[in-house]
């Protein structure tokens, strides 16, 4: 199963997923896919080497599903974090600001 690198921005908790190209996007379907967990793992590893230079905490390795239109978490509680809370926990606005 493929898998992906995710985290959540310092500056503001926000999940964020590591793209292909190393940056971070709030979107998962930025995510640099990676083949299997393996490979996923080694750019766990790269990010966890380079922990200082980066604007996230606490980063690990999710399945994805790639069937589909867009690549999504495989399990509900990747899916929950992706998509967001299944209750509003900040007004749109503020949420819309803080990006």
């Amino acid at each position: 199963m493929p898998h992906a690198v995710t985290a959540n921005r310092l500056r503001d908790g926000r999940v964020v997923f590591r793209t292909a190209s190393g940056g971070w996007s709030l979107d998962v379907a930025d995510s640099g896919i990676e083949p299997n967990e393996a490979a996923a793992n080694a750019v766990l590893a790269d990010v966890v080497a380079h922990a200082n230079a980066q604007d996230v905490v606490e980063p690990y390795v999710i399945e994805i599903n790639t069937a589909g239109k867009a690549p999504r978490p495989a399990k509900l509680r990747e899916a929950i974090r992706a998509l967001g809370p299944t209750i509003a926990y900040a007004p749109k606005d503020a949420l819309e600001a803080a990006e």
